[in-house]
C-alpha cells in the first residue's frame, strides 16, 4: 500500500487532509492553511485512495531545550483513520514507515486515551507529566492590558521575536503551531500587557485562570505580571508551560495518565517535573 508524504502548502492535499480531520476529530485546519504556514518542519504521511485520505500521521521536527541543552525530537500528531478503514493496519504501516526513516530520533506525543495500547508497540512508553499551578489571588479591575486579535501584526511579530523560554523544557521552532492554537483555541484570549512588555494568552473559568503562554523578549517576574492581568476573582493560576523563567515556585500536580497520556520514545534527559508547552502541541 502506497504511503504519501506532504510537507508544504499543497491545496489538493490540504483538502483531503482537512476532510479526514473533520471526519475523525470534528474540527478544520482551514484557518491555518489559509495563512500558508505549512512548511518542511511539518510532515504528513497518509494513505490515499481515489482522492480520499483514509489515514494520516503527522510529525513536527521540533528543536527543543531540555534541562538547558539543545535537543531535537519528532512530535507526532494528527493520528487519524476513517471509521470505515480501521482495523486494516494503516496506522501501523505509516508508523513503521516514519520510524524507519527516523530510526534514532527521539519522539513524543500526547495520545488519545482510547488508543494507548498502540504506541508501546513502536518503542514508546508513558511518561508522567504535571500541571504547574499557584494558589494566588488576582483582582485587577483597572489595568492597562489591551485585548488583541491575530489580525494585529503585533502578535505574529512577538511570536517570531520572543526570547524568553523555559530552561527546563521548551520548544524553540514551533511558531506555526503556536499560531494554529491562537486561531483555533485562544482567538479571544490574547492580551498585550504594555507595563510588562509581554503578550499573555489566558482564559478564566470560575476562579481559575489558565495561562497558556507568555510571549516576551525580556524577563518577566510573575509578581509584576500578576498586577497587570485583566482578570477578577481569580484564586488559582495554572501554567500551560514550565514557568521557571517567571521566578515562581509552583506546585506540580501529576497529570492523570489514563485521561491525558503522554508518550516518549528514545533517550531523553527530562527534568523531574515538567509540562510540555500547550501552545506547541500538535
Amino acid at each position: 500500500m502506497h504511503i504519501t508524504m506532504n510537507n508544504c502548502n499543497d491545496v489538493d492535499y490540504e483538502m483531503m487532509f482537512d476532510n479526514l480531520i473533520k471526519a475523525v476529530f470534528g474540527f478544520s485546519f482551514a484557518p491555518w492553511f489559509e495563512r500558508k504556514l505549512w512548511d518542511n518542519r511539518y510532515e504528513s504521511y497518509s494513505v490515499i485512495e481515489n482522492d480520499r485520505m483514509l489515514a494520516n500521521i503527522c510529525i513536527y521536527k521540533t528543536e527543543m531545550t531540555v534541562c538547558g541543552k539543545p535537543f531535537y525530537a519528532l512530535q507526532f500528531g494528527g493520528v487519524a483513520t476513517r471509521k470505515d478503514e480501521r482495523g486494516k493496519g494503516l496506522s501501523r504501516l505509516m508508523m513503521e514507515h516514519i520510524l524507519a526513516k527516523y530510526p534514532d530520533t527521539p519522539a513524543f506525543l500526547g495520545a488519545n486515551p482510547s488508543v494507548t495500547d498502540f504506541y508501546p508497540r513502536f518503542g514508546f512508553h508513558l511518561v508522567q507529566t504535571y500541571h504547574p499551578h499557584l494558589e494566588v489571588a488576582i483582582n485587577n479591575e483597572n489595568c492597562n492590558a489591551i485585548k488583541l486579535s491575530l489580525d494585529d501584526t503585533t502578535v505574529i511579530e512577538a511570536i517570531h521575536s520572543r526570547k524568553m523560554r523555559s530552561n527546563a523544557l521548551d520548544s524553540l521552532n514551533t511558531q506555526s503551531i503556536q499560531i494554529f492554537h491562537l486561531l483555533l483555541d485562544y482567538s479571544d484570549a490574547i492580551y498585550h500587557l504594555p507595563n510588562c512588555a509581554a503578550i499573555v494568552v489566558a482564559e478564566q473559568k470560575g476562579d481559575a485562570l489558565f495561562i497558556a503562554d507568555i510571549i516576551a523578549e525580556t524577563p518577566v517576574l510573575f509578581d509584576t505580571l500578576q498586577k497587570e492581568l485583566p482578570f477578577n476573582g481569580v484564586k488559582s493560576v495554572e501554567f500551560g508551560f514550565c514557568p521557571d523563567w517567571l521566578d515562581v515556585n509552583p506546585e506540580w500536580t501529576p497529570v492523570d495518565m489514563e485521561k491525558e497520556p503522554y508518550f516518549i520514545r528514545g533517550e531523553w534527559n527530562l527534568p523531574e517535573k515538567f509540562r510540555f508547552p500547550t501552545m506547541s502541541e500538535t
